[in-house]
């Protein structure tokens, strides 16, 4: 049986994504949904108060705002296990590359995804990229995978090789790159599968707290990268990762300058000086 772990933020996940699951995993089945209206639960904790609850042998974290196109997906998730048995973890997009410095791999734009993006524009659902190559069929083998799909066996949290860390992090963020290094050092594999296909329905949320718990993983695993899974990277490869990383560590620390309480601080006790430059420039 395959037990679906979801960290709602309502008491419970909508009754249109109850439906879809039903009507496409074709196979034996239970919902762990972990009601997180109150804020009880960051979703490490949450997520091990569902392996707690938990009855079947596979387990399926995901997000609760996805809706699967793919019929039968339950039997094709066994199937992949049945036959990787040196695979961990199963998701529908990774990234290959794990460098040793902080960050976060789509950033690097070495990836394999198969899902169907959406999100809200002008106060309308609309689709925003399909990243599906229907042509691929052999299994991907990734450093890393999206915490919108996470399929795991059970028996490694029961054996102890794996646990979410609810004693290093307490947000939202990394929990899914920081399994995959726990799956890599029990010393099995994380890959993307191509013949199971959802789409997600919103992008994630880049915050000060991401940004501080991005560096809070790669102090927690830093003696353990780089890693590379599935591609071979060249020295040119590298170096253009090393550029797209500091540009993108330049953007993170000016998102922090401009959320600091010292710049608000500033601008609040420079805003009448400002107000008294503009008006005086705009008489002239």
């Amino acid at each position: 049986m395959i037990t679906i772990i979801i960290c709602c933020r309502t008491a419970d996940i909508p009754q249109e994504f109850k439906d879809n699951i039903a009507a496409t995993i074709g196979c034996e089945y239970e919902l762990c949904v972990i009601d997180n209206s109150h804020n009880d639960y960051n979703i490490f904790s949450a997520y091990n108060e569902g392996v707690r609850r938990s009855k079947g042998d596979i387990l399926c974290f995901m997000h609760e705002d996805i809706i699967f196109h793919s019929e039968n997906w339950g039997k094709i998730l066994y199937g992949h296990f049945t036959k990787s048995p040196q695979t961990g973890a199963f998701g529908i997009a990774g990234g290959h590359y794990l460098p040793n410095r902080p960050c976060y791999w789509p950033e690097l734009r070495k990836e394999s995804s198969n899902f169907i993006q959406g999100g809200m524009e002008n106060g309308q659902y609309k689709l925003r990229k399909i990243l599906h190559d229907r042509y691929k069929t052999e299994r991907t083998l990734v450093a890393a995978i999206d915490g919108v799909f996470m399929a795991m066996p059970k028996h490694f949290f029961t054996d102890g090789l794996v646990k979410w860390d609810d004693q290093t992090y307490c947000g939202f963020h990394f929990y899914d790159a920081d399994m995959c290094m726990q799956i890599h050092q029990a010393g099995y594999e994380v890959e993307v599968v191509w013949d199971i296909l959802l789409e997600h329905k919103s992008n994630g949320n880049y915050n000060a707290t991401f940004i501080k718990t991005r560096e809070m993983w790669y102090e927690k695993w830093k003696t353990k990268l780089p890693i590379v899974k599935g591609i071979e990277m060249t020295k040119e490869d590298v170096d253009i990762c090393a550029n797209i990383m500091d540009a993108t560590d330049d953007s993170y620390r000016y998102y922090l300058l401009l959320h600091s309480k010292a710049y608000r601080l500033g601008k609040f006790m420079l805003h009448p000086t400002w107000t008294n430059m503009r008006n005086l420039f705009s008489k002239e």
